[in-house]
């Protein structure tokens, strides 16, 4: 398995970052503040 690289990593938490934002205003409610700061640790961890 190949390390993404840290454009890569940036990218892929920018896009998560949107789609919390845009599954809190579909739900009409929540607080965005601790998913947000922790996307680009999931990123890290996950990708």
């Amino acid at each position: 398995m190949e390390t993404p690289n840290f454009q890569e990593l940036e990218k892929a938490a920018a896009r998560i970052r949107s789609d919390i934002l845009r599954m809190i205003e579909a739900a009409g409610s929540g607080h965005p503040g601790g998913s947000l700061s922790g996307a680009d640790i999931m990123t890290v961890l996950y990708l």
